[in-house]
C-alpha cells in the first residue's frame, strides 16, 4: 500500500505514473543520444562520435538506479511538501518539464566534459609556433632558420619539424658540389611544398629521391624544396635566383595549387591576406602604363600598410579562434566556422581597397561581398572572368615565362606539377594553367589524372579537415613525377650549361 504522505500520490496516476515518467524520460533520453551519435558518426566518421552514445547510455542507466533515484525523489518530495510556500510550489506538469530540462542540461554538460577530456588526452599539443619573423629584402618574409616548428589543425595532424639554415622546412640542402655531381631536382611552391602537415621523411621530394634510387638504377638523384605558405609564383621567383640557382639543378618543379593564380594578383592577395596592395612582403608583378610587366621587390613597410579591416571578425569567430577548448574548436570545424571566418572581413577589405589611390577601378565588374577567399578561384573557370582575375592570369603567365627563361638560361628543365586541387585534364581551372604552359613549352604533370589511373580517391590525397596533402598525397605526387622522369631521362643527362 502506498504511504498516505507519499507526494507522488498527488500526481495524476499515482506512483505508477511517476515510475512511468522516469522510464519514459530515460527512453527518450537514450533515443536522443542515439540520434545525436548516429548523426555525428555520419558527419565525422571518427570514434569521437561514440561519446554521445556512451555517455547517454551511462546517464540513462543512472536514472533507473535506485541508489541514485532516491535523492532525486527526496528533492521532489520537498517541493511538494505542504509546508512549502505557495510561491515555490510548481504544478506537476511544469515541474516535470523543468526536471527533464535540467536532466538534459546535465547530460549535455557531461557529454561536453567527456568530449573535452577525450580530445585533450589524444591531443599532443594545441598551439602552433610557426610564424614569419625573418624578412629579407631579396626574398621577403621567411621562416626563422634552425627553429623547431609545431603545427596542428587540432584534428588531423600534429607535427614537430625543424627549419634548415635557410628557414625552409626541409633537410639541409646538398652543397653545390654534391648537387652538381648528381641529378639535382628542386621543388618550388607554397604550403604544399612547405608541407608542414607531414614529417620531412614523408614529403614528396624526399620520396621522389628515394624512389628514383630504387626504380631508376644508375641514376644519382638529390632533391631540395623551397616552399612558404600563402605565396604564388610571382612571390617565388626570387627564391630561384637566391637559393636554387647556386645548386645548378637539372630539373625545377613548380607545384601549382588552386589559389596560386589569385595569389599572383596584388589586389586579390591583399583582400585575402590583409596586406596592403602596396605593402606586400614578397616580390609582386606590376604593369607599367606601356603594358610592360616587371617584378617589384618585397616591401619592407608591410606591417604599416595592412588593411585596417584585418581583424574585422564577428565575436563568435574571434572566440572560436582564441578559445583553449578543443571541443569548441572541433564543433566549429564541423559546422563551418572557419569558412565564416574567412568570409567575414572580405567585404570591408574590398571597400578599403577601392579607396586607395590607383585601385579605384580594380574591382569593377565584380562584387566580392559574399565570396570567401577559398572560392575566388571559381571565377577563373568562367569564360570571361572579371578584369581583376584577368590581370591575375596575365601576372601568372608572366611568372611562368620568367621561370622558363631563367631555368633555360641555366641549363635546367622546368615542369609543372598540378596538385589535386587543380582538377583533372579538361577541368576549367587546370586548363587555364595548361594553356599557359603549352604556349610556353612547359610540360605539366596532373596529379588528379595519375590518382584516377591508379584507381585511387582524391579524398585520400588530403586530410579530412585540411586540403593539404596527406602522406598518401605526397606519395602519389612523387609517383607521378617519377613516371614523368622515367619518360624523360634526358633531364638528368650531363651536358654543358646553356
Amino acid at each position: 500500500m502506498p504511504q498516505a504522505n507519499d507526494p507522488r500520490e498527488r500526481l495524476p496516476g499515482g506512483r505508477a505514473s511517476a515510475r512511468m515518467s522516469d522510464r519514459a524520460f530515460g527512453a527518450a533520453f537514450a533515443a536522443a543520444f542515439a540520434v545525436i551519435g548516429a548523426v555525428a558518426w555520419l558527419a565525422s566518421e571518427t570514434l569521437s562520435a561514440w561519446l554521445f552514445v556512451i555517455s547517454g547510455a551511462l546517464l540513462t542507466v543512472s536514472f533507473f538506479t535506485p541508489g541514485l533515484l532516491s535523492p532525486l525523489n527526496a528533492l521532489r518530495a520537498r517541493l511538494l511538501d505542504s509546508a512549502t510556500p505557495p510561491i515555490l510550489r510548481i504544478s506537476p506538469r511544469i515541474r516535470l518539464i523543468l526536471w527533464n530540462m535540467a536532466l538534459i542540461a546535465a547530460g549535455l554538460l557531461l557529454i561536453a566534459l567527456f568530449g573535452e577530456g577525450w580530445l585533450q588526452l589524444r591531443t599532443p599539443f594545441t598551439e602552433n609556433t610557426i610564424g614569419w619573423n625573418r624578412y629579407s629584402q631579396e626574398t621577403g618574409l621567411m621562416n626563422p632558420p634552425n627553429t623547431e616548428i609545431r603545427n596542428t589543425n587540432r584534428l588531423d595532424y600534429w607535427t614537430v619539424t625543424r627549419t634548415n639554415k635557410l628557414g625552409f622546412l626541409d633537410r639541409e640542402r646538398p652543397d653545390p658540389e654534391r648537387a652538381a655531381a648528381s641529378c639535382h631536382i628542386a621543388a618550388i611552391g607554397d604550403s604544399f611544398v612547405e608541407a608542414i602537415q607531414v614529417g620531412v621523411e614523408d614529403k614528396f621530394h624526399v620520396r621522389l629521391e628515394e624512389m628514383a634510387t630504387t626504380n631508376l638504377p644508375g641514376l644519382d638523384v638529390t632533391t631540395s624544396a623551397y616552399g612558404v605558405r600563402s605565396t604564388g609564383q610571382t612571390h617565388q621567383l626570387p627564391w630561384y635566383d637566391e637559393y636554387t640557382r647556386p645548386l645548378r639543378p637539372n630539373l625545377v618543379i613548380l607545384v601549382f595549387v588552386n589559389n596560386d593564380i589569385v595569389d599572383n594578383s596584388p589586389a586579390l592577395y591583399a583582400m585575402k591576406t590583409g596586406y596592403g596592395p602596396d605593402g606586400i612582403p614578397y616580390a609582386t608583378a606590376r604593369e607599367n602604363p606601356d603594358g610592360v610587366i616587371h617584378l617589384r621587390p618585397p616591401q619592407p613597410g608591410y606591417a604599416r600598410e595592412r588593411l585596417s579591416s584585418f581583424q574585422d571578425y564577428p565575436l563568435i569567430i574571434r572566440y572560436w579562434r582564441n578559445t583553449d577548448s578543443l571541443l569548441v574548436h572541433w564543433l566549429g570545424r564541423k559546422i563551418g566556422l572557419k569558412t565564416l571566418w574567412r568570409m567575414s572581413p572580405f567585404h570591408t577589405r574590398a571597400e578599403e581597397l577601392v579607396r586607395r589611390p590607383g585601385y579605384e577601378s580594380t574591382l569593377d565588374g565584380w562584387d566580392p561581398a559574399d565570396i570567401a577567399d577559398t572560392s575566388m578561384s571559381n571565377f577563373l573557370t568562367q569564360p570571361d572572368p572579371p578584369p581583376v582575375f584577368q590581370e591575375a592570369l596575365k601576372f601568372t603567365a608572366f611568372a611562368l615565362d620568367e621561370f622558363r627563361r631563367r631555368t633555360k638560361r641555366d641549363g635546367a628543365e622546368l615542369v609543372i606539377l598540378a596538385s589535386h586541387t587543380m582538377g583533372r585534364s579538361g577541368d576549367p581551372l587546370f586548363e587555364r594553367v595548361a594553356d599557359m604552359a603549352r604556349e610556353l613549352g612547359i610540360p605539366v604533370v596532373n596529379q588528379s589524372d595519375y590518382i584516377a589511373r591508379q584507381g585511387g580517391k582524391i579524398e585520400d590525397a588530403r586530410f579530412a579537415h585540411d586540403n593539404h596533402w596527406s602522406a598518401q598525397g605526397h606519395q602519389w605526387a612523387a609517383e607521378a613525377l617519377l613516371g614523368w622522369l622515367r619518360e624523360n631521362p634526358q633531364v638528368c643527362d650531363d651536358g654543358d650549361d646553356a
